[in-house]
C-alpha cells in the first residue's frame, strides 16, 4: 500500500539555471481578493495525481476574510478558458487545479505561458512563465507576494516565506540540513532473487515525497566489508533509467548503509574537502529508508556518479566512464578489469593502453611529460594528497573505490573519488600506495615534489575548513536518528568514540603530515 502522505507531501533543496525574472509579470491589485499563488509548468517528477501521473497545476489562494464563489472564477492561458463551477473556497483557503485536460482543459507550455485569473469577468491576475526548468514552480513569497522560482512546490499548502536559495532539483535529494525519507517495495519474486543473487537487478517500486514510481530496479550494493543481506542493513542501488523515469532529473540512486562507518559523518566530510579543491565530487544527503513498510534505518543517499553526474560537472559529458575496483588500475593487459559504466565506446579500451604503456616507460622528466598528455596528473595528485589528509586508505591508494573519466575536451584521463565511508581513521605514511600512477609519480624528483606541495596545500586546506567545528550541526541533526536505527551495528558508545578519534585526527593529522614532508 502506498503511504498516503505521498499523495500530498513535498520534498525539499544548485545548478539550474532559473527563469528570466524580466519574463515574469503580475497584475495584482492592493485589496486583491482571490490569486495565482503557485504554477509549476514542467512537472517531471515532483507532486504526482490521483492517477500516478506528473501533470502541471496551478495553484489559487484566496487572500480574503470571505469564502470565493468558483462561479465567479475563470482561468484562461493562451487559448483556453476555465470556467470555476460549483463549490466555494474558503478564506485563506488554496485550491490545487491540475493543468492536465481535466481540471483544467489546457496545459501549460515549459517553454513560456501566460495565465490570466478572472474574477466577475475582471482580469485580477496574470503570469507570464516564460521558459523553466524541470520541477521548477513559480509560486509567492509569501502567499500572494512577490514571485519567485523554488525547488519546492507547495501544491495546496502555504508557500512559507522564503524559497531554498538553490534552483537545481536534484538538491532536494541530497540534503544535509534536514533527513528526507523514502520508501522502496520489494516484491516476494524479487525478495526471494535478491536474497540468492544480490547483484542482479529486480523490480520493484520506490516512493518519494509527493513522487511514486511504481517501476524501478533494485539490487544490493556493497563488496566484503559493507555487503550485507536483506535480515541485516542492506544497501540499495536503485536504477529508475531502465523505465526512461527521472527523479529530480536523476536516473539512478545509491543508498549507502555506512555499516563501516560509525560516525554516520565520514563520507559527507571527506567528499567536503573533495569539493572544496575542485575535483568532481558526488553530493550527498542523509535519508530514512523503509523497505516493504520496515524501517531499516539512517542511510546516506549518495550521489551516483553517471552520465547525468558527468553533465554537472564537464562541458563535453559523452567520453567514457569507468570504475576501478580492488586491484584494478592502469596495467598493461589489464584493461579489461576497468568496469564501463558510461559512454559509447565500451569495447575501445585504447585509451587505457595508452596510458598503461606509458606508465611503463622510464619515469624521466619525458616520461612524466608523456604521461601528462594522457592523465590530468595535477588533478591526480590533487587526489592523491587528499586521500592522505582525509586518510583514505581505500581509494586509489589501494587501487580500490574510485571512478576515471576520459574528457574528450582534454584527451585525458581524471580520477573521481568514491568510497569514503573508511575516512579518517586509519593513519598511514603519505607515501604509502600502490596506485600506479601514483608511484610512477614519485619515482620522479620533480613529480615528488610536486605531490609533497599538493600535501601542504590540502593540509592547509583541511584546516580552513574546520571540519571539526562542522561535524557538530550535523550531528545535531543525525544524533536522534542514529540512536533509533533499528539496523544500527556499533552501540552508542563506539558510535561516540569513533566521532572522538575523528575529531582528534582532524585536529592532529594536518600537522602530523607537514612534519612528514618536513623531514623527507
Amino acid at each position: 500500500m502506498i503511504p498516503l502522505l505521498l499523495l500530498f507531501a513535498c520534498a525539499a533543496p544548485e545548478g539550474a539555471l532559473p527563469p528570466d525574472p524580466r519574463e515574469v509579470e503580475e497584475v495584482l491589485g492592493p485589496k486583491a481578493t482571490l490569486v495565482l499563488n503557485e504554477v509549476m509548468p514542467d512537472n517531471e517528477s515532483t507532486v504526482m495525481d490521483e492517477a500516478f501521473g506528473f501533470p502541471d497545476w496551478v495553484e489559487l489562494w484566496n487572500a480574503s476574510r470571505e469564502p470565493v464563489d468558483l462561479a465567479r472564477v475563470r482561468l484562461g492561458s493562451e487559448d483556453d478558458l476555465w470556467e470555476g463551477g460549483a463549490g466555494t473556497l474558503g478564506p485563506g483557503g488554496h485550491l490545487l487545479l491540475w493543468a492536465d485536460g481535466r481540471d483544467l482543459p489546457f496545459r501549460i507550455d515549459k517553454d513560456g505561458d501566460t495565465l490570466v485569473l478572472y474574477l466577475d469577468g475582471a482580469p485580477v491576475d496574470r503570469i507570464a512563465t516564460g521558459p523553466v526548468p524541470g520541477d521548477v514552480a513559480w509560486a509567492r513569497f509569501p502567499d500572494g507576494g512577490a514571485w519567485q522560482p523554488t525547488i519546492r512546490p507547495t501544491p495546496g499548502w502555504t508557500n512559507g516565506t522564503r524559497p531554498p536559495a538553490s534552483l537545481d532539483p536534484s538538491d532536494t535529494l541530497f540534503q544535509t540540513e534536514e533527513i528526507t525519507a523514502f520508501d522502496l517495495l520489494i516484491p516476494a519474486e524479487s525478495w526471494s532473487s535478491l536474497s540468492q543473487d544480490p547483484s542482479t537487478e529486480v523490480p520493484a517500486s520506490l516512493g518519494f515525497g509527493a513522487a511514486w514510481f511504481g517501476d524501478v530496479h533494485v539490487r544490493i550494493k556493497g563488496h566484503w566489508g559493507s555487503l550485507r543481506t536483506l535480515d541485516q542493513k542492506a544497501a540499495f542501488k536503485v536504477d529508475l533509467d531502465d523505465f526512461d523515469h527521472r527523479l529530480r532529473g536523476q536516473e539512478s540512486l545509491t543508498f549507502n548503509n555506512m555499516v563501516q562507518d560509525p560516525t554516520y559523518l565520514h563520507e559527507y566530510l571527506a567528499y567536503e574537502v573533495y569539493r572544496a579543491a575542485g575535483i568532481p565530487t558526488p553530493r550527498v544527503g542523509w535519508t530514512r529508508l523503509a523497505v516493504n513498510g520496515v524501517d531499516f534505518g539512517l542511510y546516506l543517499l549518495v550521489e551516483s556518479v553517471d552520465d547525468v553526474f558527468l553533465e554537472r560537472w564537464y562541458a563535453d559529458p559523452s567520453g567514457d566512464l569507468y570504475e576501478g575496483e580492488y586491484g584494478v588500475d592502469f596495467e598493461q593487459g589489464y584493461e579489461g578489469s576497468f568496469e564501463y559504466d558510461e559512454g559509447d565506446n565500451p569495447h575501445d579500451r585504447s585509451a587505457i593502453t595508452q596510458v598503461a604503456d606509458a606508465l611503463d616507460q622510464p619515469a624521466d622528466d619525458a616520461g612524466i611529460a608523456r604521461l601528462g598528455t594522457l592523465v590530468d596528473l595535477d588533478e591526480f595528485i590533487l587526489n592523491q594528497a587528499i586521500e592522505t589528509l582525509v586518510l583514505h586508505w581505500d581509494g586509489y591508494t589501494t587501487q580500490n573505490n574510485y571512478r576515471v573519466y576520459h574528457d574528450p575536451a582534454t584527451g585525458r584521463f581524471q580520477i573521481l573519488p568514491w568510497g569514503t565511508d573508511q575516512t579518517f581513521i586509519s593513519t598511514f605514511d603519505p607515501w604509502y600506495g600502490y596506485g600506479l600512477v601514483f608511484t610512477y609519480c614519485l619515482e620522479n624528483t620533480a613529480c615528488a615534489a610536486r605531490y609533497e606541495r599538493a600535501l601542504l596545500e590540502v593540509a592547509d586546506l583541511v584546516e580552513s575548513l574546520d571540519l571539526v567545528a562542522a561535524m557538530g550541526e550535523p550531528w545535531a541533526l543525525l544524533a536522534a536518528d542514529v540512536e533509533s536505527d533499528p539496523r544500527r551495528e556499533f552501540d552508542l558508545h563506539t558510535v561516540m568514540a569513533y566521532l572522538e578519534y575523528t575529531r582528534s585526527n582532524l585536529t592532529t593529522w594536518p600537522d602530523t603530515v607537514r612534519a612528514y614532508v618536513g623531514v623527507r
